[in-house]
C-alpha cells in the first residue's frame, strides 16, 4: 500500500476508490449483460429479439422503404425465435409475439408490392411458420401531421401517450427562437442537487450535421432528413465524489425526455439516437464540435418539422405488471 501511495501520490486513496467502484460496475456488466453473446437466459434473448424486430420496424417505416431490405436481419430473427421456442421460453411474451407478427408484416409488405424476395429467405420463412406459429401481421402506425399533434395541448396522460419517435421530416428549418423556447422548457427538468450541468449543442449546418451523423450508429435512411441535431452532454466537473459516477447519464436522460416533450408540444418531430460508440468516435465528435474534456456526451436527438403524412414504428410497450414490483 505504501508503495502504491508513492506511485500514485497524495491522491492514491481517491484513485483506489474510483477503481474499486468502477470495477464493481464493470464486473456486473460483464457477467450479467449479453455483451459476450452467450444468451445465458431468457432476458438476453428478449433483448436481442427486440433489437432485431425494431430494425425491421424501422425499415418498414422509412421515408422511402427499400424493397428487399434487411434480409440477414430477417433470417437472424427467424433463427432466434426458433431457438427461443426450442429452449422452452415463454412464447406468449410480448417480444416473441411481436417479433413473429413483424415478420408476418415484412413478408405481407413485399407480397402486396409484388416484390420477389430471395428464394432462400422465402423458404426459411415457410420453415419458420412450421416451427413457430406466427401471429397476424402487425401494422406500423400511419399519421397525418394534424393527427399526430392533436393532443399536444391535452391532459398529461393524453399528451404522453401521443408522443412517438419520428424518423421522417420535412425540409422546413426550425427557427432559433423556437429551439430556444424548447431548451428553456427542458431546463426545468430535475438536476442533481440543482447542479445545472446539462449542455446542448444545436447543429443545423448541413456539412457539420452530415459529419455528426457519420459518427452515430442508427440513423441510416432518415438521419439526413433532420433539419436539426441536438447533442446532449453533461459537465462532470460539477460532481464531487466517486458515487456520482453515473449522475451525468441520469441528468442527461431526464433533460432529454423534457426536451422531447417540449419539441412535441411545439409540433416538432424528434427521435433520440444512442451514443453507444467507441472511444475513437467519441473523440471525433468532441473535436468536430469543440466539446471540452469535462463534458460527457450522452445522446443525440434528430428533429424537424413533419411532412403531411408519415409512418411510425408500432414498438409496443410491456404491461405495468411486467416491470413493477410493489412492496406494501
Amino acid at each position: 500500500m505504501n508503495r502504491l501511495k508513492t506511485l500514485l501520490g497524495k491522491n492514491a486513496l481517491v484513485y483506489m476508490r474510483v477503481l474499486r467502484i468502477y470495477f464493481y460496475d464493470l464486473t456486473r456488466f460483464y457477467k450479467q449483460s449479453n455483451v459476450k453473446q452467450l444468451f445465458r437466459n431468457q432476458d438476453a434473448y428478449k433483448g436481442r429479439l427486440t433489437i432485431l424486430y425494431h430494425v425491421i420496424e424501422k425499415g418498414l417505416t422509412m421515408p422511402q422503404t427499400r424493397l428487399g431490405f434487411g434480409g440477414p436481419v430477417v433470417m437472424d430473427l427467424m433463427d432466434l425465435l426458433a431457438q427461443f421456442k426450442r429452449l422452452g421460453y415463454d412464447v406468449n411474451c410480448m417480444e416473441f409475439k411481436h417479433s413473429s407478427n413483424v415478420l408476418a408484416e415484412y413478408f405481407t409488405f413485399h407480397a402486396e408490392r409484388n416484390f420477389e424476395l430471395p428464394s432462400e429467405l422465402a423458404e426459411r420463412y415457410k420453415q419458420f411458420q412450421h416451427m413457430v406459429t406466427a401471429g397476424n401481421a402487425t401494422q406500423q402506425l400511419r399519421f397525418t401531421r394534424t393527427e399526430y399533434f392533436r393532443h399536444k395541448d391535452a391532459s398529461f396522460d393524453q399528451f404522453s401517450l401521443s408522443r412517438y419517435s419520428c424518423r421522417n421530416y420535412s425540409d422546413t428549418p426550425i427557427p432559433r427562437e423556437v429551439i430556444q423556447k424548447c431548451i428553456r422548457l427542458a431546463m426545468k427538468s430535475p438536476t442533481s442537487c440543482n447542479r445545472q450541468l446539462n449542455r446542448i449543442y444545436v447543429v443545423s449546418d448541413p456539412a457539420i450535421k452530415e459529419e455528426v451523423l457519420k459518427l452515430q450508429y442508427g440513423n441510416r435512411g432518415f438521419g439526413h432528413l433532420a433539419t436539426t441535431l441536438f447533442i446532449l452532454t453533461a459537465n462532470i466537473s460539477y460532481f464531487q465524489g466517486v458515487n456520482d459516477r453515473n449522475e451525468s447519464y441520469i441528468n442527461t436522460g431526464m433533460f432529454a425526455m423534457s426536451l422531447l416533450n417540449a419539441l412535441h408540444h411545439n409540433e416538432i418531430g424528434a427521435c433520440p439516437l444512442n451514443w453507444s460508440v467507441d472511444h475513437k468516435r467519441d473523440a471525433a465528435l468532441r473535436k468536430l464540435l469543440s466539446i471540452p474534456d469535462n463534458e460527457r456526451i450522452g445522446l443525440v436527438i434528430s428533429a424537424g418539422y413533419l411532412p403531411e403524412s408519415f409512418d411510425i414504428a408500432s414498438s409496443p410497450r410491456l404491461e405495468v405488471d411486467h416491470i413493477a414490483k410493489f412492496f406494501a
